[in-house]
């Protein structure tokens, strides 16, 4: 995954001034995709329709037994961008907040002795009577900072749940952006042939010394900003929080070409494609017409990774400007950047995995829109070949890694797989509490400006005339900025998740007990 500061996330009004873009739910009309171009996915194969292929859902959804309490973790959403839950580091246990991301496998925190944390909470090794400290040391590189520091070996608890001996990075130097970072560490739930410093992982640790814990864990993601609810499941799931009638799709996991063992929870997606869409509109409207089906874009198919660490969904730049203009087709955008436009405007995307799954994203899924009908696509590009599924994904879907079983999980509620629970901009409480305080740094701005202004003034009275010029300009430049806002939206998101040794993707390290460093660098 890549670490970067939450507030890179947000739309700004001023220049280095971020506030975030309210999001509220709203209904979605299915008949936008055409309700009966999904109930034929259930017939047999069409040749006139390749996309459409016969639908079979696995049936290892028997009853369940209920998930205890202790094995659930509070997650907290920060924006949508990030899910942050407690850890206990050694004993007696030191609680920190960490990032769990299945885009990475090693486990770090931030240590006493290191001098650039920001405002992070800090692992004492001097406080836990069970750490050893290994003498080993690590350098990890991400695209927005790295972090370096010294592995230990020592207990680590979570939901009631303790490990013993698990190692674990502990830094003693992060750099500045890292600092920012709202989480203290990441707990990497990857496979072991990514890690360098926690082998086995912290977790596949966890499962293999109590006994009732299976090796799998599940994802239940909010899609609303802030909003409680968000959880992490260890060792079991609870298909209670998607429905009644939910059930569990699965599709294999299986390796990356250019790796001889697991490192990533990836999949196959077999098919993907633009749905039809009809808007009650003509082109000269800057509106999209009734289209057909896009051709396979995934065909035969691509290798895709379900990684919690990024936000967005990524797309191989060798595709991404295929995907992105024939999502947007008929519609006003630059890229992923859309004006005069509504969520309705655009299509629902269909993922099509092996074996023979269906999963949609609707609109209010993969769209983020503003109240100045001004949107944007959320996914980005990356220089890698494969996909990556981000929170954009699982949000949608409940999602269960199952190492016992390798295979990956995504449930939905009914015989089709429809998506639509995402969110998109609407008039709630949040967005006029919000409204209120762009207002208020608004005003406070302005008193600050016209403070400024008054003492400019003073010091023009003293021949300093350029700096009069100076600040009128300044005036000039922050309410013409107030004024068009819309227009400077902005998300920045350069978010990726994988992980590389620095040397040809080799993915074997080696430790010893002398001071040893091993390192890796993200795939830029």
């Amino acid at each position: 995954m890549r670490l970067f500061p939450l507030f890179l996330m947000q739309f700004a009004i001023i220049d280095a001034v971020p506030f975030r873009l309210p999001l509220t739910r709203r209904s979605f009309n299915i008949a936008t995709i055409e309700t009966d171009w999904i109930h034929s996915k259930a017939t047999a194969y069409h040749p006139e329709h390749p996309w459409i292929q016969e639908e079979t859902y696995s049936t290892d959804n028997a009853a369940h037994p209920p998930l205890p309490h202790a094995k659930r973790t509070t997650l907290q959403n920060f924006g949508n961008v990030q899910y942050i839950g407690s850890v206990g580091f050694g004993h007696p246990p030191q609680y920190l907040d960490m990032i769990f991301d299945t885009g990475s496998s090693d486990t770090w925190i931030p240590g006493i002795n290191c001098t650039s944390y920001g405002s992070h909470h800090q692992f004492d090794i001097q406080k836990s009577t069970t750490c050893r400290d290994t003498d080993e040391k690590f350098y990890d590189v991400y695209g927005s900072g790295s972090v370096s520091g010294t592995v230990v070996v020592d207990s680590v608890s979570i939901s009631g749940y303790t490990v013993n001996s698990a190692r674990f990075g502990v830094t003693d130097d992060e750099s500045e952006m890292l600092q920012d970072f709202p989480a203290d560490g990441i707990f990497g739930m990857g496979f072991e042939g990514l890690a360098h410093i926690s082998r086995p992982t912290v977790f596949a640790a966890l499962a293999g010394q109590n006994a009732d814990l299976e090796n799998m864990f599940a994802f239940f993601l909010t899609h609303e900003a802030y909003l409680t609810g968000s959880e992490l499941h260890i060792g079991g799931y609870d298909l209670s929080v998607v429905g009644p009638n939910a059930s569990f799709h699965y599709t294999p996991v299986v390796k990356l070409p250019e790796f001889d063992s697991f490192m990533y929870w990836t999949i196959k997606v077999n098919n993907f494609f633009i749905l039809p869409q009809s808007i009650d509109a003509d082109e000269s409207n800057g509106r999209r017409s009734k289209t057909d089906v896009t051709a396979n874009i995934c065909a035969p198919f691509c290798y895709a990774i379900i990684d919690t660490g990024t936000s967005l969904i990524s797309v191989p730049a060798s595709q991404f400007n295929e995907v992105v203009t024939k999502i947007t087709r008929g519609l006003n955008c630059d890229g992923i950047d859309c004006d005069s436009v509504s969520i309705e405007d655009f299509p629902a995307l269909h993922f099509g995995m092996e074996p023979d799954n269906v999963f949609l994203l609707q609109p209010q899924d993969y769209v983020l829109c503003s109240k100045w009908s001004q949107c944007k696509l959320q996914f980005q590009s990356t220089r890698d070949r494969w996909w990556i599924l981000g929170d954009v994904f699982i949000k949608t879907y409940y999602t269960l890694f199952d190492a016992e079983r390798m295979r990956v999980g995504f449930a939905c509620d009914g015989d089709v797989c429809q998506g639509g629970q995402g969110n998109n901009y609407g008039d709630n409480g949040e967005s006029r509490l919000l409204t209120a305080w762009e207002n208020a740094f608004f005003l406070g701005s302005c008193f600050a400006a016209a403070s400024m202004f008054l003492f400019v003034l003073l010091l023009n009275q003293q021949n300093e005339e350029p700096y009069l010029h100076q600040m009128v300009a300044f005036l000039g430049g922050l309410i013409d900025r107030r004024a068009n806002s819309p227009q400077e939206f902005q998300i920045q998101n350069p978010k990726r998740p994988l992980l590389y040794e620095k040397n040809n993707h080799a993915h074997s390290a080696s430790f010893t007990n002398n001071s040893q460093t091993s390192h890796y660098t993200e795939a830029r």
